[in-house]
């Protein structure tokens, strides 16, 4: 049997100054000694929107990104002051920003006690290549060729040579690709099952789960580099080689990890939706069993471990899924046991699922089967949700030869989705880290496209559906 478990403003107003002198002195006409007064006019930011040339997607024309025009105070003497330049030294003001409306200022944007560096990265090329795959919005296309995961095959389900009919992304992500954003140069690592990836057999206990969750990434973001280590080496730490997801052969060479996403556990309790709540005796009997497989995971993800070839994983964005028993999400041990660290905790994303992509006009529910933020403050404060459909149209994808069932379903699939989106905000945004990155996501995040608003609980939908349009355009929703 093995280790794990997989997982399926106020506004901005000009103001004036009046600097009054005090007459002094005693005895004697007192007589009018006010001193002159100074009227200050404060400018009101206004943002030039990004430039994409009609031709920008061939070589050497760039995309002109956005500029907002300086915050200037100016006095009736002349004198001017800058109080807001959107330099490290002067960054604009979530406020300020927001009272205009300004949601993408290409600068230094303060938020309560964080500066958030929103310099663009450089837009993907390529791009509006991956949006024309999906003309229509439709339930699913058939794309232009087989996709290939882990040296794995994903194909039209009657020939490997065929091409996979694939869910159509959702709107917020075609429109990202369209501008070119894609998570090109960004890394992302999946910790999932590929002890028997050679063979997997989609018939078979789902061993081909490692293929579905990149495959999951990598339609929210196609210009990313995936990287796959198996779970089954976890003892009390991380044995075996990372591989490259594309060929699925090991890394010869170091590796800077961007994002990690983990949909595998060391436990579940039903892992259909059963809603039986534990005892405290067998809670904490979970716990101490499964001690050591978390632990290695804390050190693993904190830094602390040595694994072959792969850096960085002690500042990556982390992903997990919450787990498919219907239950507090702290029954998930795993999920518990990275939330409780606090090197991890402050980049960490746990994600519960949705039956569908949402959106305003028709909004999702959680899944039946999703486990939900809870009470337990350290969780359901890094706690979003999203789709956690299977990529793939029932009837349209073979995987390793094999055919592959619809319906499939799970937080496994919720969890790699807003790592892709981790990882387009990451090119977007290069010179965040892992902890304001995954704070963007959880800021952005929406209740509006959800079947419960404007009611909707905290303790069930944490922060809300994990949003990348609006994870895209951060200012007015930065903390």
């Amino acid at each position: 049997m093995k280790s794990f478990t997989l997982i399926k403003s106020l506004p901005f107003l000009s103001f004036l100054l009046l600097l009054v002198s005090c007459g002094g002195g005693g005895g004697g006409g007192g007589g009018n000694a006010g001193g002159p007064a100074y009227v200050i006019s404060t400018s009101i930011p206004t943002v030039k929107s990004a430039n994409y040339p009609s031709n920008w997607t061939s070589a050497g024309v760039n995309v002109t990104p956005p500029s907002v025009s300086p915050v200037v105070d100016t006095y009736n003497d002349g004198s001017l002051v800058t109080t807001q330049d959107g330099s490290s030294v002067k960054p604009f003001s979530q406020t300020t920003l927001a009272s205009q409306a300004i949601s993408d200022p290409n600068a230094y944007v303060a938020s309560g006690t964080l500066t958030y560096n929103l310099i663009w990265g450089t837009p993907d090329k390529n791009g509006p290549g991956y949006a024309s795959n999906f003309p229509v919005a439709s339930t699913a296309t058939k794309l232009s060729a087989p996709l290939g995961f882990m040296g794995i095959a994903v194909s039209g389900q009657s020939s490997i040579t065929s091409a996979p009919t694939v869910t159509t992304p959702s709107s917020d992500v075609l429109n990202s690709w369209n501008a070119g954003w894609t998570g090109k140069g960004v890394n992302v690592l999946f910790i999932d099952g590929y002890s028997s990836i050679n063979t997997c057999n989609m018939n078979s206990s789902n061993t081909c789960h490692g293929v579905v969750t990149m495959m999951t990434t990598n339609l929210a973001a196609p210009g990313a580099a995936l990287f796959g280590l198996d779970a089954s080496t976890i003892g009390t730490s991380f044995s075996g080689a990372a591989k490259n997801g594309n060929g699925g052969g090991n890394l010869t060479s170091p590796v800077i990890i961007n994002a990690v996403n983990v949909s595998v556990t060391a436990n579940a309790w039903c892992n259909n939706g059963c809603g039986i709540t534990p005892s405290d005796a067998s809670y904490a009997a979970m716990i101490a069993s499964t001690a050591n497989f978390n632990s290695a995971y804390v050190n693993a993800l904190s830094g602390t471990s040595n694994i072959s070839n792969l850096t960085n994983l002690g500042n990556a964005v982390i992903t997990k899924s919450a787990g498919n028993d219907k239950l507090d999400s702290k029954y998930d041990v795993t999920t518990l046991a990275l939330a409780n660290n606090s090197n991890i905790a402050s980049r960490l994303l746990i994600v519960g699922a949705l039956d569908k992509n949402g959106s305003v006009s028709n909004p999702a529910t959680i899944a039946y089967y999703s486990n939900y933020a809870g009470a337990t403050t350290g969780i359901a404060n890094r706690f979003v949700v999203a789709n956690g459909n299977a990529p793939y149209a029932a009837g349209g994808v073979g995987i390793n030869g094999h055919s592959a069932p619809g319906g499939e379903m799970g937080t496994s699939f919720s969890a790699p989705l807003v790592a892709g989106y981790a990882a387009v905000v990451m090119q977007k945004f290069p010179n965040l880290d892992a902890v304001k990155t995954s704070s963007i996501i959880l800021d952005t995040a929406r209740y509006d496209t959800l079947s419960c608003n404007p009611n909707c609980s905290p303790s069930i939908y944490g922060a809300g559906e994990a949003s990348l349009s609006r994870a895209l355009a951060p200012v007015g929703r930065l903390r």
